[in-house]
């Protein structure tokens, strides 16, 4: 790859805005879900992941590749979902599935209103429709290359 000349003034501050919000938000919304439902980030996207599957249950695998993350750390995090009653673990042949439980169910509902509220109020409540439209439009290609790029394990 040939060497690429210094940042403008413009790519600078737009990388400077991306990575303040990369890493503000995370813990912004960590908070907030730790403070309503004693959850972290990952484990609201394991029962979110849930939640939206065929009768609540999902493949380890397939949470792995929703969820972005390792094997080791989604085994450790339904670990600690399970011990709070919030999921369920079986195996079926070679296969091991998480279902989320009645209780997990409700964590989740209870954190999924706060964690909208919070979207909204860090994020989406300060531009306009036309904005949001963008903002997707412009973190999509984004987030596929991260995704495609992402280590896996």
């Amino acid at each position: 790859m040939a060497h690429r000349p210094v940042l403008s003034a413009e790519e600078e501050d737009a990388w400077t805005q991306l990575h303040l919000v990369a890493q503000l938000l995370p813990a912004v919304m960590d908070q907030r879900l730790r403070r309503d439902a004693g959850l972290g980030h990952y484990d609201y996207a394991v029962l979110l992941t849930l939640y939206r599957a065929p009768e609540r249950t999902a493949a380890m695998t397939g949470l792995v590749e929703i969820t972005s993350g390792s094997f080791s750390r989604l085994s450790h995090t339904v670990t600690r979902l399970e011990g709070r009653g919030l999921v369920t673990r079986e195996r079926r042949g070679s296969h091991r599935y998480v279902s989320l439980t009645g209780e997990g169910r409700d964590v989740f509902l209870t954190a999924a209103a706060g964690h909208m509220d919070e979207i909204r109020e860090q994020v989406l409540d300060h531009l306009s429709p036309e904005d949001v439209r963008a903002l997707g439009d412009l973190l999509r290609p984004i987030a596929t290359r991260l995704r495609a790029n992402a280590p896996r394990g």
